[in-house]
């Protein structure tokens, strides 16, 4: 019988450190466990930025394309922007403000090489042309005749 005592004193020995064994294993568990959860809101939070990143490449990715494109449009333009153009350009703008000032000029007196008995005949005859007419054909008739 005392085999038998020894067997199961041997066995809750062994019990008891097959639990403190488990106790510890799980202590370390448990702690193992609470120093991952930081590292698993990092990566989420890592990942999260990751995706923002990622979208904002997208994003930036098409405002480069947009850009392009407007610059390949714009780029014929380009030729405007050199120093010969620019010259052409000051030059437009010198004649059409004289043709301006001219325009002004005619608008304020028509004739200014003609005297004003000449300016008035001229408007006599734009007032009355049949007048004129009656003259230019008795000068007519006189020279067939």
């Amino acid at each position: 019988m005392n085999d038998l005592a020894e067997r199961y004193v041997r066995l809750c020995r062994g019990y008891v450190q097959l639990a403190e064994k488990f106790q510890k294993l799980d202590v370390e568990h448990m702690t193992l466990r609470s120093k991952v959860i930081p590292l698993l809101k990092s990566l989420k939070a890592q990942h999260n930025l990751v995706e923002r990143l990622q979208q904002e490449k997208e994003n930036l990715a098409a405002q480069l394309q947009l850009t392009t494109l407007k610059y390949e449009e714009l780029k014929g333009l380009e030729a405007l922007l050199q120093p010969e153009m620019q010259d052409c350009l000051i030059e437009a703008e010198e004649q059409l403000a004289l043709v301006e000032t001219t325009v002004t000029e005619m608008d304020s007196d028509r004739d200014p090489d003609l005297s004003e008995d000449e300016k008035l005949l001229l408007n006599e005859y734009h007032s009355h042309p049949e007048t004129f007419s009656l003259l230019i054909n008795t000068a007519a008739e006189r020279a067939a005749a």
